[in-house]
């Protein structure tokens, strides 16, 4: 990744970092009470994998109750598991092979942001009209907050018709 792309995500986490409200912190809180970027990273990580794995329990566990998982290029607002797991149900109905790959990611406190790449084979709308079988593959980020070891918000940015070949009619 250049250094341009690095610093623009940069960017965009600390602007959505610094927009949110951030919890209030006790002086006395100890460093052994916070949980750490290390342990933040593996809840997101956890999360992807779930996806991959089709494993709406484990999401279920890692998605706090109202927890939000926001998908700007599809327009998606899931507010708690129950939503997610629809949005993973609809996904799947024209990405059955779908995998998510993380490729890098940094932390501030309790934020994560996460480079990856998307792979699959879909069958749907596309920019150019119905496909069917037709490889994708993108790049996105992804800035989440961990809350007490479990997501609070969830929110992915790419451009979704970026994954779409410029020939992408096939049928």
């Amino acid at each position: 990744m250049t250094l341009a792309a690095r610093f623009c995500l940069v960017a965009v986490a600390t602007l959505v970092a610094c927009t949110r409200s951030a919890p209030a912190v006790s002086t006395s809180d100890s460093a052994a009470a916070k949980p750490s970027s290390d342990a933040n990273v593996a809840v997101v990580k956890a999360y992807v994998d779930a996806w991959n794995k089709r494993d709406t329990v484990a999401m279920d566990s890692l998605l706090g109750p109202g927890g939000v998982h926001d998908d700007l290029a599809e327009g998606f607002h899931g507010v708690g598991p129950a939503q997610v797991n629809g949005f993973m149900r609809d996904v799947l109905k024209g990405q059955p092979d779908y995998k998510w790959n993380v490729t890098s990611t940094f932390t501030d406190g309790p934020h994560v942001a996460m480079e990856w790449t998307w792979t699959s084979t879909y069958t749907g709308p596309g920019p150019a009209g119905m496909v069917k079988n037709l490889p994708l593959s993108g790049r996105g980020a992804s800035i989440v907050d961990v809350e007490n070891g479990k997501i609070k918000q969830f929110t992915d940015y790419y451009d979704n018709a970026s994954f779409f070949p410029k020939d992408s009619t096939r049928k």
